[in-house]
């Protein structure tokens, strides 16, 4: 397989949990909502809880796909280059 295919997998599937969570996360939001009704401290700690866990999932599933975006224009500049390793300042000092 392609590294460029992989990483592109990687992309879809990432996507595809995030579009998963959009429907989990409010679905918790709502029993949580409920749960305030019945014991306010309860649902008022498990809604925050599910914000915070929501917020950070959405967080981390993003910066997945923007370091595999990153590796893939890294990839799109090798080629460019007629697959020469990229020259960088942090790199110069080995010529």
């Amino acid at each position: 397989m392609d590294r460029r295919e992989e990483l592109l997998g990687y992309i879809e599937r990432t996507k595809r949990t995030q579009r998963k969570l959009a429907i989990v996360f409010p679905a918790l939001a709502v029993v949580s909502i409920a749960l305030m009704f019945w014991r306010g401290a309860v649902g008022g700690f498990s809604l925050v809880i599910i914000a915070l866990v929501a917020i950070s999932s959405f967080w981390i599933t993003a910066a997945h796909n923007a370091a595999h975006r990153q590796k893939l224009d890294e990839l799109a500049r090798v080629e460019k280059n007629d697959g020469k390793p990229l020259q960088t300042a942090h790199r110069r000092w080995h010529h």
